[in-house]
């Protein structure tokens, strides 16, 4: 059996023979084409010229023998052309229908068709889908039905002045665009659209606000008759609903700033109250803070507080010593006397070291390492004074460090990473404080406590003295 060619055709006999060029051609010419390049065979494409529309085209043979025609894309609008001319009577019953007359052949559902709008004259291009859809295919008039008007520049003009506008530049030439004005009333300028204005809409949207602001602000009288009523009393005039306003809780004595809106939500306007409320709500009943104080060796010895307020109890050791109820409950902090490195309950010394640009207050057991451990890390010791127990040094100390911080607003002058040794939290600027400033301040301190004959070591290469007892 032969090998099956492109090129071999079957005739009605069944004998198959090689398709004659010259025959092709010809049948290719009937249907209004012309090859230009040799015959490749009957079932591959050959690049032919459709002389009806002028386009180049790769039919198959068979395909136009079978079928009379070459090129699909003529085929295509044939096929549309039949197909408009079967619809053309509905199609133009309809834009008759919808006002519409047709100056043009049907060219399509989807495509624009020239006509004239009976109502108006003009000539539009609706769609005959959209015309199906509702739609008014002619945009001035389905705009003029919706309430627009088509305004000429100087009746645009003068509307915007009639309510209070004067353009800053010419119409912009359709009613949609933004119009840059100025706004008589308050000299802002503004960009309002003339169909918006037209429809109701204000010329200034700031203005627009206030009025609505104060549409909806209560009356002073009222309003303050409201805050009275939740325990308030308005310290100055009503501020608006949302801003906070001054009033005095007359509960505590306390001035708050709430503002109305949240007071109609239900809070109650004083922080401080509240958390007070909370803490005595959440606050562990009297009979369990006591069992726990008890069950770490602590007689409470004044009304329980709070779970982290000091509160004074006697440690079974007999000192009476101000732990936090939460501390006990963790194991810590019980009795600084009995579980301290600290001999709070001996003798101490306080103590001040400086640098060049920073100073330090500090206590330390009397026969302490801590003075030689600064020293070690650059400090100098200045002076330091005896004291009858760590308790005494512990006290001044914390009056030097309130004296800074409260009295005279001073921070610490150095961070932990630069004082690995610690104390850092107790540090001060040596520009701003002198070490003789401190030392007067202690004495003064002991002098009124009572304390007789202090004891002060200087340095020996320090720069002052002071007279010791």
């Amino acid at each position: 059996m032969a090998p099956f060619s492109s090129d071999l055709t079957t005739e009605p006999s069944g004998r198959r023979r090689r398709f004659d060029p010259m025959e092709a051609e010809r049948i290719m010419f009937r249907a209004g084409v012309r090859p230009l390049t040799p015959f490749p065979g009957v079932h591959k494409p050959w690049l032919s010229l459709h002389e009806a529309c002028g386009a180049e085209i790769a039919p198959l043979l068979s395909n136009v023998r079978r079928r009379g025609t070459a090129c699909r894309q003529c085929g295509a609008w044939k096929r549309g052309a039949a197909r408009r001319a079967r619809h053309a009577e509905a199609a133009t019953s309809a834009m008759l229908a919808a006002g519409f007359e047709p100056l043009v052949a049907y060219p399509g559902s989807g495509k624009p068709w020239l006509s004239r709008h009976m109502a108006c004259g003009q000539q539009r291009k609706p769609t005959l889908s959209a015309i199906r859809s509702g739609g008014s295919g002619c945009r001035p008039c389905g705009l003029a039905a919706r309430g627009w008007r088509s305004w000429t520049p100087d009746e645009a003009v003068a509307f915007f002045e009639s309510i209070g506008l004067s353009p800053l530049e010419p119409y912009p030439g359709s009613s949609t665009q933004p119009w840059r004005s100025r706004h008589i009333l308050c000299g802002r300028t503004v960009r309002p659209r003339l169909g918006n204005v037209a429809h109701g809409q204000g010329p200034c949207r700031e203005c627009g606000q206030e009025a609505a602001h104060r549409a909806q602000r209560l009356d002073d009288e009222v309003a303050g008759e409201f805050m009275r009523e939740r325990g308030l009393e308005p310290a100055t005039p009503f501020p608006g609903v949302d801003a906070p306003w001054e009033c005095v809780h007359l509960a505590c004595g306390r001035r708050v700033s709430p503002s109305l809106t949240n007071i109609k939500r239900g809070q109650g306007g004083c922080t401080a109250c509240a958390q007070e409320a909370a803490s005595i709500r959440l606050r562990m009943p009297q009979e369990q803070a006591v069992a726990a104080f008890c069950a770490a060796g602590l007689t409470p010895v004044e009304p329980y507080a709070g779970s982290s307020r000091p509160w004074a109890a006697r440690h079974e050791c007999g000192r009476i010593v101000t732990p936090t109820l939460s501390n006990v409950r963790q194991g810590r902090g019980i009795c600084r006397y009995c579980n301290s490195a600290f001999p709070f309950a001996g003798p101490a010394t306080l103590y001040l070291v400086r640098t060049k640009d920073a100073l330090k207050v500090g206590m330390a057991a009397l026969e302490g390492h801590r003075i030689r451990t600064h020293e070690g890390r650059g400090w100098k010791h200045v002076w330091s004074i005896d004291m009858p127990t760590g308790d005494d040094a512990y006290n001044f100390e914390q009056a030097v460090l309130r004296h800074w911080r409260e009295d005279r607003g001073l921070p610490a002058t150095v961070d932990a990473v630069t004082m690995p040794q610690g104390g850092a939290s107790e540090t001060v600027s040596a520009h701003q404080v002198s070490p003789k400033d401190v030392l007067s301040f202690v004495l003064r301190g002991m002098e009124e406590q009572g304390f007789t004959h202090p004891r002060v070591h200087t340095a020996e290469d320090s720069t002052w003295h002071f007279p010791t007892a």
